[in-house]
């Protein structure tokens, strides 16, 4: 009696243990299942609703993307790119750029993702002067940049005005 009671427990932990590992491997080889939560924080967030942000290389060159319009007339152009305050790239009148059908946006860690945070290379999408962006090329916002550059500007204002002043100073 002792020996199927021991059995029959064995039996139920071992099928417990083999359920909780099939479970588990299903899990993780499930597409999107476990996600970095970096791939989900958006790159910026601004309160400004109706503001769009230009995204340019550190270089100041505009990053476009390619439109094809079929209708009334085929053509090929390249529209500048803009974030808006979801950190979701879109051309200037607000429509999201698209691959696949689906918006991309832009992450905490840099990289550009579809809603199911698959990473989606560059040059897939944007390109600078005519051509596919090179992975990895850094990004940033031009009224961003700009400020950025100006409070730099600023600074070494600053620190010229007293150096001047310590010249001046040490002159008297």
């Amino acid at each position: 009696m002792k020996f199927q009671k021991v059995k029959s427990r064995a039996v139920l932990v071992g099928v417990a243990l083999l359920v909780f590992i099939i479970t588990a491997i299903s899990l993780l080889s499930k597409k999107g299942t476990v996600v970095d939560v970096t791939h989900t924080l958006p790159m910026i967030v601004f309160e400004n609703k109706d503001k769009l942000w230009q995204v340019v290389t550190y270089d100041d060159e505009p990053v476009t993307a390619l439109t094809i319009e079929i209708y009334p007339k085929y053509a090929e152009n390249y529209k500048k790119v803009y974030i808006n305050y979801r950190s979701q790239f879109v051309f200037s009148d607000g429509k999201p750029v698209l691959l696949n059908k689906e918006p991309l946006f832009w992450n905490r860690r840099g990289d550009i993702i579809d809603y199911d945070y698959n990473v989606i290379s560059e040059g897939m999408v944007f390109y600078i002067s005519g051509k596919g962006m090179k992975p990895r090329t850094a990004m940033t916002l031009k009224t961003l940049r700009s400020n950025l550059r100006s409070n730099v500007l600023k600074e070494k204002d600053k620190i010229r005005e007293r150096q001047l002043e310590d010249i001046i100073k040490r002159g008297e």
